[in-house]
């Protein structure tokens, strides 16, 4: 079977898909809205009427938008898993899927060592895969970190959180088990993207390089701002390089988070730390930051559609920017609740200008 032919469902599936993506008008529309029930009226024109429709006229808390809007991206995600395409690319989505997964347990954990209620934290976890109700709210109900790292199922992710659990205890964070997890879970759809056609490897390489590369200088960052030492940070890190150089190391041996954005500004990323690296120091956090990395991983994800029209590309691309989507149509749901000014809210959400026409 050619090429093509194994991905035609699913391309034109995802091609479909990413037609109903928001309009910059659209999000135009949705941050302009006086109040979160305006949000909802301008979304019953969208792909999430059906999904928001017994949202409308109550009062909105995280735990419903999260089951409206993130149940139709679960949803896409287990129909492209399941559809025609290759074995190699059935494991990346796979992958992708248990990285939901990894990020409902982060969630938890953060739960649990800040001593939440375990019914009221119940209510704000999102239910993913293995992740059911009735296992997030075993989990939940656990004293502290290392009771609840035992209670995890899979064998893989237990021994990794457990051989990390000493380092939270003392950094008083859950950062090592979570890069540990990112390490884990990036590591194995590095592995595979070696393994890929010529045809289909770069444009799968690009995302996934991008976001390992997120990942160290997030760790980096963040690992600094918590003051974790070199050895520490290197530890932690994805041994992986996509487009980053020599100022990772230069950032790790930082004295500081902002010294060690300031190593960064040197290297492939620079123009990015540097737009926002004034903001971070004036406002001390990484915020801007993080939200500027992420708008560059969806311009990234949106430049896979005008390459070749076949292969696993474009429906990773997709997935990523109707995530990024989702977690938009929250901040703003959220926002409108809590009367956050508009240009307040705009600097919250992923740019939709991010998007860009098929030239295929």
């Amino acid at each position: 079977m050619s090429r093509a032919d194994n991905y035609a469902y699913a391309i034109a599936y995802v091609r479909a898909l990413r037609s109903r993506l928001l309009s910059e008008e659209q999000y135009e529309a949705l941050l302009k809205a006086k109040d979160e029930q305006d949000v909802l009226r301008y979304l019953a024109d969208t792909a999430y009427s059906s999904r928001l429709a017994g949202q409308s006229g109550k009062s909105l808390n995280l735990s419903d938008i999260d089951s409206a809007i993130f149940e139709d991206y679960y949803r896409i995600l287990g129909e492209l898993v399941s559809v025609h395409t290759t074995e190699k690319a059935r494991l990346i989505l796979e992958t992708n899927h248990m990285r939901h997964e990894f990020s409902c347990l982060k969630f938890i954990m953060r739960l649990v060592r800040a001593g939440a209620p375990p019914e009221e934290s119940a209510q704000l976890v999102t239910p993913v895969g293995r992740y059911t109700p009735e296992y997030v709210s075993r989990l939940l109900k656990t004293r502290n970190l290392r009771q609840l790292f035992s209670e995890v199922n899979d064998p893989k992710i237990k021994e990794i959180a457990l051989s990390r659990v000493g380092q939270c205890e003392e950094l008083n964070s859950t950062l090592p088990v979570e890069m540990a997890l990112d390490k884990f879970y990036l590591n194995s759809l590095w592995a595979t993207v070696s393994k890929l056609d010529n045809w289909d490897r770069d444009p799968v390489r690009d995302i996934i390089g991008t976001e390992i590369d997120t990942a160290n200088m997030s760790l980096i960052l963040r690992g600094k701002h918590l003051g974790m030492t070199f050895s520490a940070l290197q530890d932690l890190a994805i041994p992986i390089r996509y487009k980053l150089g020599e100022e990772t190391e230069t950032a790790m041996e930082a004295m500081s988070a902002i010294d060690a954005m300031q190593a960064l500004t040197s290297g492939y990323y620079g123009n990015i730390v540097s737009r926002v690296k004034a903001e971070c120091e004036r406002k001390r956090t990484l915020l801007p930051l993080e939200l500027e990395l992420k708008r560059f991983f969806a311009q990234r994800c949106s430049r896979t559609f005008v390459g070749y029209p076949f292969g696993i590309g474009p429906i990773l691309a997709f997935l990523n920017l109707k995530y990024f989507e989702a977690l938009d149509i929250r901040t703003i749901l959220l926002g409108k609740r809590d009367r956050m000014p508009v240009e307040a809210l705009r600097r919250l959400v992923l740019s939709p200008s991010t998007k860009v026409h098929d030239q295929t």
